[in-house]
């Protein structure tokens, strides 16, 4: 009898020599001839035919519900043809007559012979430059082109340092050198349109440029671009509402960036991208590439610059991703208002009973925490527009912090860091690929990048009615502001404009004062038009729409930091809860000095003494002192925008003056 390898040979009683059972192998006998249990043979022919049957072909969607609008009468051929072309236009340079040869697909994965089938396949699609200026005008440049996750976890992982899976199955990548934004190196084209649009000078976060350094830089960045073997394309939108959306063409060098405005963009649909023809607006990142520190308006080798009449941003020095995000918000900040639509800095949810809810506040105001409510839909996080139809989402995902994230706090995030979502700039173990949310050891700005749809609550599509509730909030660490005042129409105007929170300064040599910051309209570094244009659009669909203006201090009470305690976040979120039942509408009310705010002499759930924080200070003087400090602060920052007027007669702006402390 033969050996069966490991020398255990069964005998006539199953039983092995060594005394193990033996090892059977089950097999069919047909005709007396053996068969094994597998299916027919596959048809394919080589490998690359066997790999080629796994795959089918689809698009990336976004959920929505409704009606879909049906395919276009186009053929595949001439869709894709038309598409290109447009491609090819977006990546035009001022130096050649035409855009460069755009083919489909990564080079990596064809062989030589397909890629010249390609180039002469795809040769007829756009016309060939007359000047070969360049080797890159003589080249194809392959066009990625609205990948999915899958697809771009797989290009980050092979050709992207510093790209892994972590233990959950979200991408983690890295920024490169800037880890943040870079607000003193964005620069916006001041031409003849936008230097009577747009607000320039003190406070104001618009720095000119002029059209011609506008397009070095771009001619930089496009030229950049073009020398790559290829490039990821993302066709995709802003805004929710379906008519008001922004058409966006973002084309980038890295599959991060690609994968990151997946996320944060609206995804479409197959049928909208099939008819989504020529983009609004185009964004060109080539933030690996530095720009020309000797052209004029350069501070750095860092530039992120904005043209409005050409409708396009271009990227250099910078591969934060933020700033995709950002400067789009800009974008939107600047268009909207010309619809009569207001663009905002907000958070926003939605009760069952379909009572809608903004929320203001700078970082560290508990913005995220307040709108995030297991009661209520998400909408969304961070940039809203409202308009005569009510508010919508601007974006299609979510950029939460991650720095100190854990499960027990907020659990909606740390569940949705999973395959799809970006992590950047994050530490993780070496083996485990477990990620450690409080090192900070590359930035403490970590982020995650997601789609909306991994909130389990979230409103889809993320629209909702007007809002009943504007809540502004201040994390107050002077520890005068009271937990929650009612505003007037005129009082939501000024403490809009303000934009105050305060931070806490600690440092090694112990307790300083804490620091006043104010960002106008909560936002101040992506606002495009004078803060009381929007302060004055907000005033006006308050008043239209019945909505309520609230000031919510999440700060210190009984005395500043390091002499009275945080206001405890039980409390905070039932005095939010009595706002969004409309309870506290009802409660009895008196005034304070100096603010002149309304506050409430009871709340449900919440001891009626902190209500009124001069109870809480045992020093009544350091209390009053502290109290006129803050007011002044309020007043000193004003003073920016006291010269704009509104209206014709100015007395809006009369009014929002009126509504600040008094002493």
């Amino acid at each position: 009898m033969a050996s069966s390898g490991n020398g255990n040979v069964a005998n006539g009683n199953g039983t092995a020599r060594n005394g193990l059972p033996a090892i059977h192998t089950h097999k069919k006998h047909v005709n007396g001839i053996c068969h094994d249990d597998s299916g027919p043979t596959v048809k394919a022919k080589t490998i690359d035919e066997l790999h080629s049957l796994q795959k089918k072909k689809s698009a990336p969607t976004t959920p929505v519900t409704g009606s879909q609008t049906p395919f276009a009468t186009l053929s595949e051929q001439e869709r894709q043809k038309q598409q290109l072309q447009s491609i090819s236009a977006s990546l035009a340079s001022l130096t050649r007559e035409t855009g460069p040869k755009v083919v489909k697909g990564d080079p990596a994965k064809k062989s030589e012979s397909q890629v010249h089938h390609d180039h002469h396949h795809h040769h007829h699609h756009v016309a060939t430059p007359t000047i070969a200026v360049s080797d890159s005008a003589l080249k194809f440049t392959h066009v990625l082109y609205n990948l999915s996750p899958a697809e771009l976890y797989e290009q980050a992982i092979k050709y992207e340092k510093g790209s892994f899976i972590t233990s959950t199955g979200a991408l983690a990548t890295l920024s490169g050198a800037k880890t943040g934004r870079s607000p003193r190196d964005k620069r916006i084209v001041k031409d003849d349109v936008t230097e009577n649009e747009l607000w320039w000078g003190k406070g104001s976060p618009n720095i000119e440029m002029d059209e011609h350094t506008f397009m070095v830089n771009r001619e930089r960045a496009v030229d950049y671009l073009n020398s790559l073997d290829k490039v990821f394309v993302n066709d995709q939108f802003l805004n929710w509402d379906p008519e008001n959306k922004i058409k966006v063409r973002i084309v980038s060098a890295r599959a991060y960036h690609s994968l990151f405005m997946h996320n944060m963009c609206i995804r479409p649909t197959p049928e909208e991208l099939e008819n989504f023809g020529t983009p609004d607006f185009t964004i060109y990142n080539a933030g690996q590439f530095p720009c020309n520190r000797y052209t004029h308006y350069m501070t750095s080798s860092t530039s992120i610059d904005l043209n409005l009449a050409r409708r396009e941003m271009v990227i250099l020095g910078t591969q934060y991703a933020g700033e995709m995000k950002k400067g789009l918000f800009s974008v939107m900040h600047y268009l909207m208002p010309k619809r009569q639509i207001l663009s905002l800095h907000s958070g926003c949810n939605m009760g069952r009973d379909g009572d809608v809810a903004l929320f203001f506040g700078l970082s560290g105001t508990g913005k995220t925490t307040l709108s995030t409510d297991h009661n209520r839909f998400l909408i969304g996080d961070d940039e809203h527009c409202w308009s005569d139809k009510g508010v919508s989402n601007i974006e299609g995902g979510c950029y939460a912090k991650c720095i100190d994230l854990c499960q027990e706090k907020e659990p909606d995030i740390w569940n949705a860091i999973r395959f799809g979502t970006v992590l950047e700039n994050v530490v993780f173990d070496e083996h485990s690929r477990e990620v450690d949310y409080s090192d900070k050891s590359v930035t403490e700005n970590t982020r995650a990048s997601y789609p909306i749809e991994y909130i389990p609550n979230a409103k889809l599509p993320c629209v909702g009615p007007h809002p009943k509730n504007v809540i502004l909030l201040a994390c107050d660490a002077f520890g005068v502001l009271p937990p929650v005042s009612k505003l007037n129409l005129a009082q939501t105007m000024y403490h809009f404009i303000s934009g105050y929170t305060a931070l806490v300064a600690g440092t090694e040599d112990g307790i300083k004062e804490p620091t006043a910051t104010f960002s106008a309209c909560f936002g101040a570094a992506f606002i495009m038009l004078h803060p009381t244009k929007y302060a004055a659009m907000l005033a006006e669909k308050m008043e239209k729409h019945g909505a309520t203006g609230w000031l919510v201090n999440t700060g210190w009470s009984g005395g500043r930091y390091g002499y009275g305690s945080r206001i405890k976040l039980p409390y905070t979120r039932k005095i939010i809860d009595a706002i969004h039942s409309g309870s506290l509408l009802n409660a009895e009310y008196k005034k304070t000095e100096i603010f002149g705010f309304e506050i409430p002499t009871e709340v449900e759930g919440v001891p009626s003494e902190i209500l009124d924080p001069i109870n809480t200070w045992s020093d009544k003087k350091a209390y009053n002192e502290t109290l006129l400090k803050l007011a002044g602060l309020f007043k000193k920052n004003f003073e920016t925008f006291t010269n704009h007027k509104i209206g014709k007669d100015n007395k809006l702006t009369e009014e929002i003056l009126a509504a600040g402390p008094v002493f």
